[in-house]
């Protein structure tokens, strides 16, 4: 079982470019506070991110991929000093200013922020890719390259092309993160063999009747060594992220799918409907049927 790419698909991911321009001057560009994960690529040129919580502006250069998926504060501009409060933002470039330019490509990373979702609670603030000849993503590399040749080229079907390049362009970041040093979190849980192993057998069977030992079987650790460490990198204990998958699937069958409450109450593990229906509401804040009905009114809308 793949966790990585069944967490992704639960996401409904879309992504689309809204900004290539290039900058001269000065100027400013700041996307965040549209409750809408972000992301910046400095095509060519030489810039600064600038973030609240951030003591040093951090400098950017031509191919540097910025991501901010929690839609995290802050700017970026040509200056390496703070921008003043009253600075305008995100205005388009006057095309008369001379001087040296930044190409920057912005977008979005829509997704679906209804159910819980492990990979993304787990992501940090911002994540930043560089030009360093180092990075051990395969095709990173060429894939932002690719990315600016088709917005640059704006040939027929180029829209669709961005956008799905775009998509791609998030998961390689993500793949990216997963090689990093952390130690701690849910890709770092992935990254572990046994609680690897765990959580790719229960995104594999989430309807099974497990318990904590019969986990722990599958870690092939004691009942207190398998907890404890599953707590401890996943941040939730097992059956708790047993349970809140569960429903994050649960939600996914409805929008995705035509099953009926009772159907998806026995994919989630539940042999009865009520308790499925009490769990369900107790994370949504509102039942399964009305989940379903609103699914078949955004399907029926889509299509026609």
């Amino acid at each position: 079982m793949d966790v990585l790419s069944e967490i992704l698909q639960t996401l409904h991911l879309k992504a689309s470019v809204f900004l290539h321009a290039c900058f001269r001057g000065e100027w400013a560009v700041d996307t965040s506070g549209q409750r809408r994960a972000t992301f910046h690529l400095v095509a060519s040129g030489g810039c600064w991110l600038h973030m609240p919580d951030s003591e040093e502006p951090i400098p950017l250069a031509g191919d540097d991929l910025i991501v901010f998926p929690h839609d995290a504060r802050h700017t970026i501009s040509n200056s390496q000093y703070p921008v003043a409060d009253d600075f305008p933002r995100n205005q388009l470039p006057d095309d008369s200013t001379g001087g040296p330019g930044v190409t920057l490509i912005c977008g979005y990373f829509d997704f679906d922020r209804d159910s819980w979702n492990p990979l993304i609670e787990a992501l940090p603030a911002v994540m930043i890719i560089r030009n360093d000849g180092i990075t051990s993503i395969p095709f990173s590399h060429s894939l932002r390259h690719l990315l600016i040749h088709e917005i640059e080229a704006a040939q027929m079907g180029s829209r669709l092309v961005i956008d799905k390049l775009s998509e791609v362009l998030f998961i390689n970041t993500i793949r990216h993160h997963l090689k990093s040093d952390s130690d701690v979190g849910f890709l770092a849980a992935l990254a572990d063999k046994k609680i690897g192993k765990v959580l790719s057998r229960i995104h594999e069977t989430p309807a099974h009747t497990w318990s904590v030992e019969r986990l722990a079987q599958v870690a092939g650790m004691s009942r207190s060594a398998f907890s404890g460490r599953f707590t401890q990198l996943v941040g939730l204990s097992p059956m708790h992220y047993l349970s809140r998958w569960r429903m994050s699937r649960a939600h996914n069958l409805f929008q995705s799918g035509d099953q009926s409450v009772a159907q998806v109450a026995e994919l989630s593990g539940y042999q009865s409907e009520a308790a499925f229906a009490k769990a369900f509401k107790k994370q949504f804040g509102y039942g399964p049927g009305a989940a379903r009905k609103a699914a078949r009114h955004t399907q029926l809308k889509a299509g026609s």
